[in-house]
This record gives C-alpha cells, sequence and structure tokens, in this order.
C-alpha cells in the first residue's frame, strides 16, 4: 500500500506515534524462518565437521556503535529478547530494536534492529550457512562484498522504507536492519538508496563490534 507523500512538508514536532514497529515485524519474520531453518537443516548436517568459532552470540550492546550513534542520536533500546537456547537445533541469541524517543523533536522516526544467533557444534558452521540462505531466500538480495563470510542486502517497504543486511561469520548469523522516515508523519517513504548504504553501514560496524572467537577461526 502507498501513501501520498509531500517531501517538501514536515510538521513542525514529531508525534507520539513514531512508526517505528514495523521494523519489529523483521525481527519477528527472521525469528521463524530461523526455528523452521535451523530445526530442518540440523537433522541433515549435525554430523557435519566444520564446527563453528563462536560459543555463543554477543549481547545487544555490540549493535550500539558509533555508526548507530550517527544514525539515530538519542536512540533508545527499546527490547531486548533472547532466542532459543544451547540446546535448541538452530542455536541461541537475541534480538534487539533501538528506535528514537516520540515526543516532539528534530529527529524523524527510524529504528534499527538487529538479530543474532550462534548455531551449535557439532556442524555449527554448516547450521549457520543454512540458516542464512533459507532467511534471504525469500528476498529479492543483492550481494555484499567484503562483509563475514557472507553478506546480503534487501529492501522492503510498509509504513516506511527500511533495509536489511543478512551475514553470517563462521556460525553466527546476524542481520543488521535500518529504517526511517521521510517527515514526522511516519508515513513518507525515505529514499531507498541511502537508506541501504546506511544499512549497510550499520551491518559493518556490528561485524566490526563482533567479539573476538572463542575458537580459532
Amino acid at each position: 500500500m502507498s501513501f501520498p507523500h509531500d517531501p517538501e512538508t514536515v510538521p513542525p514536532a514529531q508525534p507520539q506515534n513514531r512508526g517505528c514497529a514495523i521494523t519489529g515485524l523483521v525481527a519477528g519474520a527472521v525469528v521463524l524462518l530461523l526455528l523452521a531453518a535451523g530445526a530442518v537443516w540440523y537433522v541433515l548436517d549435525r554430523d557435519a565437521p566444520d564446527n563453528g568459532a563462536y560459543d555463543a552470540a554477543p549481547e545487544c550492546s555490540v549493535g550500539e556503535t558509533d555508526v548507530l550513534d550517527e544514525l539515530m542520536p538519542g536512540y533508545e533500546l527499546e527490547f531486548e529478547e533472547p532466542l532459543g537456547s544451547p540446546q535448541d537445533p538452530y542455536g541461541s541469541g537475541r534480538q534487539c530494536r533501538w528506535a528514537i524517543p516520540g515526543g516532539p523533536g528534530e529527529e524523524v522516526p527510524s529504528a534499527a534492529t538487529l538479530v543474532v544467533v550462534a548455531a551449535p557444534d557439532p556442524g555449527g558452521e554448516t547450521i549457520a550457512e543454512a540458516t542464512f540462505d533459507a532467511t534471504v531466500s525469500g528476498q529479492d538480495t543483492t550481494p555484499v562484498a567484503d562483509l563475514g563470510d557472507e553478506a546480503v542486502a534487501w529492501t522492503a517497504r510498509d509504513r516506511f522504507v527500511f533495509a536489511c543486511v543478512g551475514i553470517r561469520v563462521s556460525n553466527l548469523y546476524a542481520e543488521a536492519c535500518y529504517g526511517t522516515a521521510a517527515d514526522y508523519s511516519a508515513y513518507g517513504y525515505g529514499d531507498e538508496d541511502r537508506t541501504t548504504e546506511r544499512a549497510e553501514e550499520y551491518a559493518r560496524s556490528v561485524v566490526t563490534a563482533l567479539p573476538a572467537p572463542d575458537r580459532a577461526y
């Protein structure tokens, strides 16, 4: 669905409805795909020898990078939720979401999300590869060079445009998303190419901030 929007007209104050909830749908969809993909591929590849480099996924603080500060000054962590457990076939990790606070301000509605999951051994790297493939397969993706072991980006539109980058680093699957509206109404679409560039910049900062591997990699 599209919404009429005049990019020249920006209300003087930001309404309480930030329009940021849409990025929560990104994380929710990823969780469902992780559950399905991980369970199937663990059965197929549990004896694979390519064990992963990470024993656990990092905390949400790994996503609070300098780039996030630049993209969303004054952001707040809206939620940090665990995903799975070390006993689950797809592994365990967490999903996080940051957003610009509501109320009057100079910033238009925007949000960032991060999902990171560490696949278990044996075969952790193979499981993460399968999770990556299954999670991004339903998107119209473009490759992202020199980011982790493999990475792709895609965009989508709902109440506003958002962009995501899916990345695999050894047995970690991470998905970093950034979305912004064109004005305070949260219905105007921002520039898609620029949003994608910002999402990729944010994804790179997250990978750079990853802790050192727990094992030789």
